[in-house]
């Protein structure tokens, strides 16, 4: 499924809303986070799999580390002095090429989201000195995405993914 919002937020203007921009930006100096949210209930004991797939418009030899988002936020209102805390734990990406997608098994962290929500968020961070830029929603075709594969039942029934486009 998309995203259903996201947005970057950036240490150099702590007070800016990103929340329309066709790129999702990532950089370590100035500090600079992508979030996104997807509404999706993966805290079913049936969640086998989940992945989220960004289109990278860059290469990047260090990639980006995906954290989960602890608290709210809203796509028009999230500046870098607002935004939520963060998880200290992260997956890396690995290395990115230009123009290709690029999927990264969440599992572990989604295993760590709480609460009653049907949404989870994710954040973006980087230690590449070279700034990244993703896709965001706004460019339709290639908007983040999260790929959730849910367990057969006890008949022996096949795994199932969940794409849909909401």
């Amino acid at each position: 499924m998309r995203a259903r919002a996201d947005a970057f937020v950036s240490g150099a203007k702590r007070q800016t809303n990103y929340g329309r921009m066709q790129d999702l930006k990532v950089d370590r100096a100035p500090r600079v986070r992508a979030y996104m949210r997807f509404v999706v209930n993966v805290q079913s004991g049936d969640v086998q799999r989940v992945n989220i797939l960004l289109w990278s418009r860059t290469t990047s030899h260090a990639g980006y580390q995906v954290r989960l988002v602890y608290d709210t936020w809203r796509e028009r209102a999230i500046t870098f002095a607002n935004a939520p805390e963060l998880s200290p734990e992260y997956i890396a990406s690995g290395p990115l090429k230009a123009h290709a997608w690029k999927a990264v098994d969440v599992t572990p962290l989604t295993d760590q989201v709480s609460g009653g929500d049907d949404s989870v968020s994710f954040a973006l961070t980087t230690s590449s000195s070279k700034s990244l830029d993703l896709a965001s929603r706004e460019t339709g075709l290639h908007a983040p995405r999260l790929v959730v594969e849910r367990g057969g039942n006890d008949n022996g029934d096949q795994p199932t993914t969940t794409t849909n486009e909401t």
